[in-house]
């Protein structure tokens, strides 16, 4: 006991002595510190956060370079599961996590009147209301303030050539050896003298490990330099790096630790074609009198100049995987931490409290019927696609992508401007839309829908078609409510959309904030893929303090594995995905499952039972085939029990549900839009009344029927079979 207790003093008494946790305390209290709203989630639930520099955007590349670049970056990291947090300094603020506006607002920025931005920049330019781009070692300070272990950039700065002379050594030095966050790159630029650089770094007393299964360390552009100069030392992967990161945790040592990894080899220069082009763009710097920190950016664009655009190519290529390198490594770390990673908790019962909520996109949809037996439309098979992100489920879409599927009766679109007989109708739409109004239909009145529309006509209709389900929905005067418009042939197939959705970008994570009290008390988030990655992540974060299960309609393939990308909290909280068979090809690819090329059901089987390791329920639309459910529990069981648990008390099994009714007739389809919208609504209606798999596919499938013979997306006759359920 007294042991323990002598520890404890050590331990108290070497934090107090450790300068930069003080610093770090300090620094973070200030107001002019902002977090963006990711990384307060990710603060918050001890999410894996990985910070990145901003002097990429502001002096690194041309726009629009820059901020694609800066965008890819982050989705890398978000894809294997962490949290962005690009860090800059916006009137005077210092921001931790900058959001797109943010990001466009430096890309945007006249160079010389935004600072590149280093320790010493920081206080100057934050005092004097000033934009600040942040090199490596401004980054290091400001993330270690926030507690965040790791960042990645493209290349650090060193020591310069002819630094003999002028002295010039990058601050990034100094900070790696002061501040005790890990750094990702690809090594020291190619414009400097890396030997003498890795002196220097030795003489920090700065760790510098190669990540990889060569020894060489990276130059830059190229995978390694012209002389093969080796690292330090070496290891294999980002668990290996992870280990490094802890262990220098655990033994207090406040220096940082350099990880280079190698570009990746398709984009990988040749050094001494890199070599020749540096020692021309130095001269030309020498001749323009080029000195301090416009030599840097200097460099950089002349070496894209002699280089015909071959090294901006390659510097995007492996900033972008240095990120994913470094969101690796932040991954690892969280996992080992027990005190950091938030656990999944039981979830509430889904079957006592009928409120689900349904978030995503809410679209009036305008529908052209062409009435000629010959419509020109084969010159538009280009566009033809899963058109489900706009609330439009075609179950033969997937049949249609080549003229050989067409029928013979089509002819070919002249733009001449000939006019077709047909008629228009409107319609309400949007898969969030669709299901919600689907499941109100059928009785689960208590649903609501969190979307946006225009306070416009068009919103008023949606709302009114609602009812009580759209109190939440927002209205914005400057905003449009989203528009679709389809081209039908006279069976009711689509062949041509136009979209107009900027409305689907206002679903941000400040309106699932002004609306958390309706997911906290939800029975079930039913969430399609229109919302933006941040808001989903905002989604999957009270859903999972909330203990709240989750539904994924992926809508289209494009947007299929978005929520896998927004965070490790899917982790917690997802139960349901409801994939077409194509989005199906998607996910799985994600999870390295393989893909055959012939999709045929038993294949389709294979991929849903695999995926089934990540995601408890899979329930693949195929059609007129009808619906593959694949979960861990015999047929004749609900998919919850009373208490709230899934039941899986059996080993995996997928069953085929044919379509009813005459479903599989394309003669008796009016219209295909919204069947499958209803088909995931019967399931989820019937999951809340504690139905077994079989009737609720049984009530699924009848809604899809139902559907498919109307003109409406979701029909009034929904409420028919909702009082035969009843009864």
């Amino acid at each position: 006991m007294h042991r323990i207790r002598l520890n404890d003093l050590a331990a108290k008494l070497w934090r107090r002595s450790n300068a930069p946790t003080i610093h770090r305390r300090s620094i973070a209290g200030r107001k002019s510190f902002v977090y963006g709203s990711e990384v307060t989630t990710a603060r918050k639930n001890g999410l894996p956060i990985v910070a990145l520099e901003s002097t990429i955007v502001t002096h690194g590349m041309p726009y629009p370079d820059n901020l694609n670049t800066a965008l890819k970056v982050e989705d890398a990291v978000r894809k294997q599961g962490a949290v962005p947090a690009t860090i800059g300094i916006i009137d005077g603020k210092v921001h931790v996590g900058l959001n797109n506006e943010q990001l466009e607002i430096l890309s945007k920025a006249d160079s010389v009147k935004t600072m590149k931005c280093s320790r010493r920049d920081i206080c100057f330019i934050a005092s004097n209301g000033l934009n600040g781009g942040t090199t490596v070692s401004a980054t290091m300070l400001i993330a270690h303030a926030a507690d965040i272990p790791i960042m990645a950039t493209g290349g650090i700065g060193g020591v310069h050539r002819g630094a003999d002379i002028t002295f010039d050594i990058s601050t990034d030095l100094i900070e790696l050896g002061r501040t005790p966050v890990a750094v990702v790159c690809s090594g020291v630029k190619s414009i400097l003298d890396i030997g003498k650089t890795l002196e220097y770094l030795e003489t920090q007393g700065i760790p510098v490990i190669k990540i990889g299964e060569t020894p060489e360390f990276p130059a830059f552009y190229c995978s390694e330099t012209l002389d093969k100069i080796k690292a330090p030392y070496r290891v294999s992967n980002a668990k290996e790096a992870a280990d490094i990161v802890e262990t220098q945790r655990a033994l207090g040592i406040n220096t940082g630790i350099l990880f280079a990894v190698s570009i990746p080899e398709k984009y990988t220069l040749k050094p001494d074609i890199v070599d020749t082009a540096i020692s021309e763009a130095l001269e030309r710097a020498s001749a323009m009198h080029i000195t301090g920190k416009q030599v840097t950016p200097f460099l950089l664009n002349e070496l894209n100049n002699i280089t015909c655009g071959q090294s901006l190519e390659a510097n995007i290529a492996l900033i972008e995987n240095n990120a994913k390198v470094a969101a690796e490594i932040a991954m690892n770390l969280c996992e080992r931490s027990q005190t950091t990673c938030v656990e999944p908790a039981p979830v509430r019962s889904i079957i006592s409290k009928q409120k689900p909520v349904v978030i995503g996109g809410a679209v009036l949809d305008t529908v052209v019927q062409v009435k000629e037996s010959k419509i020109n439309i084969a010159v538009l098979l280009g566009y033809l696609e899963d058109i489900r992100s706009c609330g439009f489920f075609n179950p033969h879409i997937s049949e249609q992508s080549s003229i050989s599927t067409l029928s013979p009766n089509i002819g070919f679109l002249q733009y001449d401007g000939r006019t077709h007989v047909g008629q228009s109708r409107r319609s309400c739409g949007g898969v969030a839309r669709n299901v919600a109004d689907a499941l109100i239909k059928l009785g689960l009145e208590n649903t609501r829908l969190i979307s946006v529309v225009g306070n416009d006509e068009y919103g008023k209709v949606i709302l009114e078609s609602l009812g009580t389900g759209g109190e939440i929905v927002k209205r914005m005067s400057d905003m449009n409510t989203a528009r679709f418009t389809v081209i039908v042939d006279v069976n009711g197939e689509c062949h041509f959309c136009v979209s107009e959705m900027e409305s689907f970008t206002a679903v941000t994570p400040e309106l699932i904030r002004e609306c958390q009290s309706h997911l906290e008390e939800a029975s079930l988030i039913v969430l399609d893929g229109n919302p933006r990655l941040d808001t989903m992540r905002c989604v999957l974060d009270i859903a999972s303090q909330a203990n709240v299960p989750v539904w994924y309609e992926p809508t289209d393939i494009q947007t299929a594995v978005k929520i896998f990308e927004a965070g490790p909290q899917w982790k917690n909280v997802l139960h349901f995905i409801s994939p077409n068979q194509n989005e199906l090809k998607v996910i799985s690819k994600y999870f390295n499952i393989p893909v055959p090329e012939n999709m045929d059901l038993v294949a389709v089987k294979n991929i849903a039972e695999q995926l089934l390791e990540y995601i408890p329920i899979v329930i693949t639309t195929l059609g007129p085939q009808g619906v593959l459910v694949t979960r861990k529990a015999l047929q004749d069981k609900p998919f919850y029990n009373k208490s709230g648990e899934l039941i899986t008390n059996s080993s995996i099994a997928s069953r085929l549900y044919p379509a009813i009714d005459g479903t599989e007739k394309s003669s008796e389809i009016v219209s295909v839009s919204g069947c499958g919208d209803c088909l995931t609504a019967g399931i989820i209606y019937g999951i809340h009344k504690n139905l077994d798999e079989i009737n609720c596919i049984s009530v699924a499938l009848k809604a899809a029927a139902l559907s498919l013979r109307s003109f409406d997306t979701v029909p009034r006759t929904l409420t028919m079979l909702s009082n035969s359920n009843e009864s």
